[in-house]
């Protein structure tokens, strides 16, 4: 599928990928690297724009620029609100595709006339995006 703007809820995504659960079993820190990595590989090779989610869970509002954005959510925020607000307040809402298996989540992205998919979909994407650029790299 091609996109504008992938939104992805980041913890939501690794506590449903076997291999970010296990990485999460090492460290948190660890998974949430794997999974930028892996976002980062995808972007760039599908040339989209992405941001990553995070519940910053005590920590200071935090935006590292790049692609992937990542952003973690500000003291008492959660990362679903950051999503809400991203979605919410972006000019063309039919641009933005959400990454989450939240269902209420999936309900208000939708509402707002964002597109949404699961975590399982876009690990099926992603895999096969890595799996055509290895290919070429042949």
């Amino acid at each position: 599928m091609d996109y504008c703007w992938l939104i992805i809820d980041g913890y939501n995504v690794i506590n449903k990928w076997p291999e970010l659960i296990k990485a999460k079993d090492k460290s948190i820190e660890f998974a949430r690297e794997k999974l930028n990595t892996l976002v980062q590989k995808y972007s760039d090779f599908k040339g989209i724009k992405t941001t990553i989610a995070y519940d910053g869970k005590g920590r200071s509002s935090e935006e590292l620029e790049g692609n992937p954005k990542i952003i973690y959510s500000k003291n008492k925020e959660t990362a679903d609100a950051v999503i809400e607000s991203l979605v919410y307040n972006y000019d063309k809402p039919g641009e933005i595709t959400v990454v989450t298996d939240d269902n209420i989540q999936r309900n208000f992205v939708i509402g707002a006339g964002a597109r949404c998919i699961s975590a399982d979909q876009f690990e099926t994407e992603l895999s096969e995006a890595l799996t055509e650029m290895r290919q070429m790299l042949r």
